[in-house]
């Protein structure tokens, strides 16, 4: 008794499944969603390309303003003054210009700070926060 009715209640799950899926059914469901998929594509494209002008247009209308303020403000023909060093180093005579460039570049590389660079103190705080132990 128990068979027989696990038995028909997979034969009454099964009548379902005995769809006519032959070649046309299955070419119209592949064209329709190629077509599908090609029209949101295209859409997208629209869509992104208008907000891209829309919004180039609104920067450089920002832009333009800014810049009509700042000609306001600001003078036509700058004046710019060039300080001269006040010393210059001194090399004596006899040492040639590439023992100088060695000491140099060695101080250089000794002023160098070694080592790595310290995290902010947040990055600290969320690494630990998502490392914690349960």
């Amino acid at each position: 008794m128990n068979q027989q009715l696990i038995y028909n209640i997979i034969q009454l799950m099964l009548k379902g499944t005995d769809r006519d899926l032959n070649a046309g059914t299955i070419s119209s469901v592949v064209i329709t969603g190629i077509t599908v998929v090609f029209i949101g594509l295209v859409l997208l494209i629209v869509f992104v390309t208008l907000y891209g002008k829309i919004f180039e247009a609104i920067n450089n209308k920002k832009s333009e303003k800014t810049k009509k303020e700042l000609e306001k403000i600001l003078p036509s023909n700058p004046v710019v003054t060039v300080k001269k060093a006040d010393t210059l180093p001194v090399v004596e005579d006899g040492i040639d210009e590439e023992i100088v460039a060695v000491i140099t570049a060695a101080i250089a590389a000794m002023s160098v700070k070694a080592g790595k660079k310290s995290r902010p103190a947040w990055a600290n705080a969320g690494i630990v926060e998502n490392t914690r132990p349960f």
